[in-house]
């Protein structure tokens, strides 16, 4: 069997010898160059860019009617494009019709020789050659009708043929793209659990990050924590926190827990570097805060213990500024706390703003201020704070108190004989 290819030369071959016109025609325009374009032009739908290659196309390509023009398939092809014009539906529609014209036609040229055959039998009267002559037309018509409807019957055949192979093709295409899609489907679902994962990680790694930081904050807590009711806050970068306070940002700061004992009362310092309430931009704010304890059950409530705050001068003079206050055992800054830590309450104009914005200031060195705060829990007397604070922190806290307890027993004494000596004259007065 023929290809299609094979089938559609062989037709218009044959279309020549049919009468159809396939002869080049001399281009209409050709000294007409600026409106080559006319209508009456069959490359008008071709564009050129001169007149030599517009001739150039139409002499070596020309347009030609369909060979099926006789049977409704009126469209001019050029011979280039005759494959693709025979897989039309209408070429392939005229092409049945033409078909079954051929058919008609084959039967009715065998039913012309029967006849024939049947009226030349009982009348001898026509001449041999005339008989002959007219059975060898009808057959050569025969056979050329044959021809053409086997190459017909090919070309569809071959039509048929690639019909089905486009289809299975397309069939093949549809069951690969409905796969990909399911592989995309499952993709996107593989990527999306993966996400999610990923998020489950983040955040769990989130939540390590911040417990490792509490242990780390509550590890240092511990190894800076003072079990004696005093506590030294060492505050760096204070030039960073004035900035911040002044601006709104951290208007406070608290300084880490320290203990009265190992199970007392829990504590801390709140200091705000701009001031707090009235004492804004004109004092620091230095507050003393109650935190909640593991102990606190079993403690006696209110606090009511004495507060001493002291800014260590750095410059050895033993200027220090020193402030104290007894708690108001009726507000709820000295109950039991019920949350993490109550409302802090203490010296709102602790120190001068001026006193430490100055460039040689004594209580500001490198950037750091230190802090100390002295619980009283042994009502130790006020004249012997100034004492206490002078002592040199680097000695063992029970060294310092032995050095408190003497310093306070030789203040005694020496008021005692000084109140001894002026006692004669004071009767010697009376009398």
């Amino acid at each position: 069997m023929k290809p299609h290819n094979a089938v559609a030369s062989n037709v218009y071959d044959n279309a020549q010898e049919s009468g159809y016109e396939t002869q080049e025609k001399p281009h209409p325009h050709q000294q007409q160059a600026s409106v080559h374009t006319s209508d009456d032009c069959d490359n008008k739908k071709r564009k050129c860019s001169s007149l030599e290659e517009h001739t150039f196309v139409s002499s070596t390509d020309p347009l030609i009617p369909c060979v099926l023009a006789h049977w409704g398939c009126r469209d001019k092809i050029r011979r280039s494009e005759v494959h693709e014009h025979c897989l039309t539906k209408l070429h392939q529609n005229c092409l049945l019709l033409c078909i079954h014209h051929y058919v008609l036609t084959i039967h009715a040229g065998m039913n012309n020789i029967q006849i024939s055959a049947d009226r030349s039998k009982p009348t001898k009267t026509d001449s041999d050659l005339s008989y002959t002559e007219s059975i060898s037309d009808l057959y050569e018509q025969n056979t050329q009708l044959y021809e053409t409807l086997t190459i017909l019957t090919g070309g569809i055949q071959t039509l048929m043929q690639d019909a089905t192979r486009s289809t299975n093709d397309f069939a093949y295409l549809t069951s690969s793209v409905n796969q990909y899609c399911q592989e995309k489907v499952k993709l996107q679902q593989a990527v999306e659990e993966q996400g999610v994962q990923l998020r489950n990680i983040q955040m769990n790694q989130d939540i390590i990050q911040h417990e490792l930081t509490l242990a780390k904050q509550t590890m240092n807590n511990s190894q800076q924590a003072n079990y004696d009711g005093t506590f030294i806050w060492k505050i760096t970068d204070v030039a960073k926190l004035k900035i911040s306070a002044e601006s709104g940002r951290q208007p406070s700061i608290y300084s880490p827990p320290f203990y009265s004992s190992f199970n007392g009362y829990k504590m801390c310092m709140r200091l705000y570097l701009n001031g707090d309430g009235l004492a804004r931009s004109t004092h620091i704010s230095l507050f003393f805060v109650l935190m909640r304890g593991e102990y606190d059950a079993i403690l006696k409530w209110p606090f009511h213990f004495k507060v001493t705050f002291c800014l260590f001068d750095q410059s050895g003079q033993q200027r220090h500024i020193i402030d104290s206050f007894r708690p108001d055992v009726k507000s709820d800054s000295f109950q039991m706390p019920k949350t993490s830590m109550n409302v802090a309450s203490g010296i709102p104009k602790f120190c001068p703003l001026p006193m430490l914005m100055q460039d040689e200031n004594n209580y500001i060195k490198s950037d750091t201020m230190f802090i100390k705060c002295i619980v009283d829990f042994g009502e130790i007397p006020k004249m012997i704070l100034p004492y206490t604070l002078s002592l040199n922190i680097g000695l063992p806290d029970y060294v310092q108190k032995h050095m408190i307890k003497t310093e306070i027993e030789r203040r005694n004494q020496l008021s005692s004989q000084s109140q001894t000596i002026n006692l004669p004259s004071t009767f010697q007065s009376c009398a």
